[in-house]
């Protein structure tokens, strides 16, 4: 291995210092050089420069009983923000989040959704709307991750399949050229996921099942995901669930999407707030609809624990509106299919079920300024 250099190991300690200060909010610099080992004056030079780049202040003094009190430090947790927009074919959604991953600032506007330059026009005048409304500057922002009905590619510059949305091989250079910070587009199934490993880190293996208007999902393996040879991994929703079924927008039949998705419950025209709030007033038709739901995606959850017995987390939007029944009921169906076990314990569900996409497109671009700190000052 290759000896570090000083300034190497002046980087590591800038970060360290960062991330020490990051988890221990309110620390003074004895804290600090105890915790990491390094000396204070190195601690009060790692202290100036994060000061200096306004990423860090002092949030008072400690209480002493005899000599000078310590100062304490914190980071400035909205020195940077991240932007994250999940993009639907008749709304945006967009979320602004500080160093935390905490929400600071949500919108909804009405976009109809249009795979040409026209479109990213009117989208990236809405954001500029939107980060003058919430004094927010361009050099404050760390990046802006589009969530997006399909898959992309690995750098996140084009739709490789996207077919809900009609727009594979759409590039983000329209969107993206208006602006001096990254930007990229983001499966919409992964951004979910990010946002769930977000709030659950201790998450280690397991499959995610993003329900929403549309099913999605992840593989997640030792905390990363796992994409496969081409970016396919965890497209649950293809996976044949009746043979021969109703018709998927991929133009297959019987896929999963057309059982286990918010289309399934709601059609085109029914928002979910609507179709739950005609469920829990008892409207038969919904109460039906509902039963089947539950009952196709048993089946589905059934299948891939089959595959991969790990956890099951469901997450998105959908899963927001279950109740403690619902759950009960998804568990007990799955226990009458299974061949070995009646445990469903592993079925779980997900912290963060509302604005999962639109949070975990954002979620990306404070990961990396976390984890290159020391590269950037």
């Amino acid at each position: 291995m290759d000896a570090f250099s000083l300034t190497d190991i002046k980087k590591k300690n800038l970060s360290d210092v960062y991330h020490y200060i990051y988890h221990n909010p309110g620390c003074p610099k004895q804290a600090i050089a105890s915790a990491l080992s390094i000396s204070l004056p190195t601690v009060s030079q790692h202290l100036s420069t994060l000061t200096e780049h306004n990423l860090i202040k002092k949030s008072g003094q400690l209480t002493s009983a005899v000599g000078r009190r310590a100062a304490a430090y914190q980071i400035i947790p909205t020195a940077k923000i991240a932007v994250g927009i999940e993009i639907l074919a008749r709304n945006v959604y967009i979320t602004a989040l500080n160093l935390y991953g905490k929400k600071e600032a949500k919108e909804k506007y009405q976009i109809t959704f249009r795979p040409d330059p026209d479109y990213f026009e009117k989208l990236q005048r809405t954001v500029k709307e939107f980060l003058q409304k919430y004094q927010y500057t361009e050099k404050q922002l760390l990046g802006i991750g589009l969530g997006m009905q399909g898959l992309t590619s690995p750098d996140g510059t084009h739709m490789t399949y996207g077919e809900i949305l009609h727009c594979t091989g759409l590039s983000i250079r329209p969107f993206a050229d208006c602006f001096s910070i990254p930007c990229r587009f983001i499966h919409d199934a992964e951004c979910a996921s990010v946002s769930e490993l977000w709030e659950n880190p201790q998450i280690s293996d397991a499959i995610y099942l993003s329900l929403g208007q549309h099913l999605g999902g992840s593989v997640i393996i030792g905390g990363e995901f796992q994409n496969g040879l081409t970016g396919k991994s965890g497209t649950f929703e293809h996976m044949t669930l009746v043979p021969d079924g109703a018709e998927c927008y991929c133009g297959k039949h019987g896929c999963a999407e057309c059982y286990c998705s918010g289309s399934f419950l709601m059609g085109s025209s029914l928002e979910p707030d609507e179709f739950f709030a005609r469920k829990k007033q008892g409207d038969p038709d919904c109460l039906e609809k509902w039963n089947k739901y539950l009952r196709y995606l048993s089946m589905l959850i059934n299948n891939l624990h089959m595959v991969m017995e790990n956890t099951v987390i469901l997450g998105g939007n959908i899963a927001s509106f279950f109740t403690e029944e619902d759950i009960l009921a998804v568990k007990q169906y799955v226990a009458e299919r299974s061949t070995f076990s009646d445990d469903t314990s592993y079925i779980i569900l997900g912290e963060c079920r509302s604005d999962a996409v639109s949070m975990g497109a954002a979620l990306p671009f404070i990961k990396e300024f976390l984890r290159d700190i020391a590269q950037n000052h």
